[in-house]
């Protein structure tokens, strides 16, 4: 069987997602064909898509301008072509997908608190007809017969554990991914890079964009777009936040440990 598990890597401005999603598309390639850190795990494909190459060109009607600073408003999903985003994405995925939901897979079969919460939650997401465990589910019920019935009808946890199993990873990076519900509900692991307001300003001054940020961008605009983002999702329980201050080794580790634990 073949399934995608979706990562998405997000965070505020020069917090290191893109380092982080590089990184991780990196080990993935290197471990392709190899097993994915199950015995019935096997890593296929890998492909990485990013937000940022989703911007509308400067001169795009679509765009909303600062008036007091006379400078677009890159930090909206307006900005972003979506439509095309979306569309590449199904473009990868194909019509008949599969996704490696790891919450409700690695749930146990007693009803924990936090297995309650995360069910509750997939019971909303766009694409929970497209989860692996749901997948199965109708499979075993509809009975059609065969090995891999036959297999399904022990248990469900027995039957995820014994299954050979194709992954394919798909790496969404960006920092609205968990602003737009098909983005946000495709990922099956989401991580966020959060930095305080001092850090992010520093490191913001490095960098150079083209168009340059006029003064006062990011005091009037980069911030407080980014905490009214933030507040969207800062309190789901699915979406691990990182500090973005410590060293891009450490959380490059912890975001590996977390994704093996999770599958």
């Amino acid at each position: 069987m073949e399934t995608w598990l979706v990562i998405g890597v997000s965070g505020v401005t020069n917090g290191g997602k893109t380092t982080l999603a590089k990184s991780l598309e990196s080990y993935f390639l290197a471990h392709q064909n190899k097993v994915f850190f199950k015995e019935n795990l096997t890593l296929n494909k890998v492909v990485a898509l990013c937000q940022d190459d989703y911007f509308l060109p400067v001169d795009s009607p679509r765009h909303e301008v600062i008036k007091k600073l006379n400078h677009i408003n890159w930090e909206i999903l307006s900005s972003l072509d979506m439509d095309r985003m979306c569309q590449d994405i199904m473009k990868v995925l194909g019509q008949k997908f599969i996704l490696y939901n790891c919450h409700q897979l690695r749930q146990s079969e007693d009803d924990s608190e936090m297995g309650e919460q995360v069910e509750s939650m997939d019971e909303f997401n766009l694409f929970a007809d497209h989860f692996l465990s749901n997948f199965l589910t109708k499979y075993d019920e509809n009975g059609t017969g065969g090995r891999t019935t036959n297999l399904i009808k022990k248990s469900k946890n027995e039957s995820y554990q014994n299954m050979s199993i194709k992954i394919n990873v798909l790496l969404l990076e960006g920092f609205l991914i968990f602003n737009h519900s098909f983005t946000r509900d495709l990922c099956s692991v989401k991580f966020h890079i959060h930095l305080p307001y001092e850090r992010c300003y520093a490191r913001r001054l490095q960098r150079v964009y083209d168009p340059p940020d006029v003064v006062g961008y990011f005091e009037m605009c980069v911030w407080p777009m980014y905490e009214k983002h933030y507040r969207e999702f800062k309190g789901r329980k699915d979406i691990y936040v990182l500090n973005g201050e410590i060293p891009q080794e450490s959380i490059f580790n912890y975001v590996l440990n977390c994704i093996k634990d999770l599958l």
